[in-house]
């Protein structure tokens, strides 16, 4: 095989590192600016480059899409479970309305602040109620769950 020659400017920066990486003798500048310019201006090289960060976005778009549907799902069933209490709960007398809204307004208004809270810390109350469960199983004898933490 025979090898073109080229004459090259390169800057001084570049030249220190070419000598540097010659100076253990293993290859020569030509081999090395060969080998360096293949793998600059392989084709292949960039398809398979351009091709794992499509994977990898393919992949990132599914990871969405699936908590998309799994925050749908959950928007879906508090939901309906707020229409079945609000379906099954019977109506109050009028003389007591006003105090039950109280009640439920002071209830709302500390929901509201809990749920703050958790949303600002780190903590989350199913962990908290996990915890609780495996403390209760602990004290029945029994061994506790492994449990996957949601990130």
């Amino acid at each position: 095989m025979t090898n073109t020659r080229i004459n090259i400017h390169i800057s001084a920066e570049a030249d220190a590192l070419l000598n540097s990486a010659i100076a253990g003798g293993a290859a020569n500048k030509g081999a090395i600016v060969d080998a360096a310019l293949k793998e600059l201006l392989d084709p292949k090289r960039k398809d398979t480059a351009l091709a794992r960060i499509a994977q990898r976005l393919d992949r990132l778009t599914r990871a969405m899409e699936k908590l998309a549907d799994e925050g749908i799902a959950q928007s879906e069933t508090l939901a309906l479970f707020v229409l079945y209490y609000l379906c099954i709960t019977p109506p109050l007398p009028t003389a007591a309305r006003a105090a039950a809204e109280a009640v439920g307004r002071a209830r709302f208004d500390h929901f509201v602040r809990e749920v703050g809270k958790r949303l600002a810390g780190k903590e989350r109350y199913s962990d908290a109620l996990l915890a609780s469960i495996d403390l209760i199983r602990s004290e029945e004898g029994e061994a506790p769950q492994p449990r996957e933490r949601a990130a």
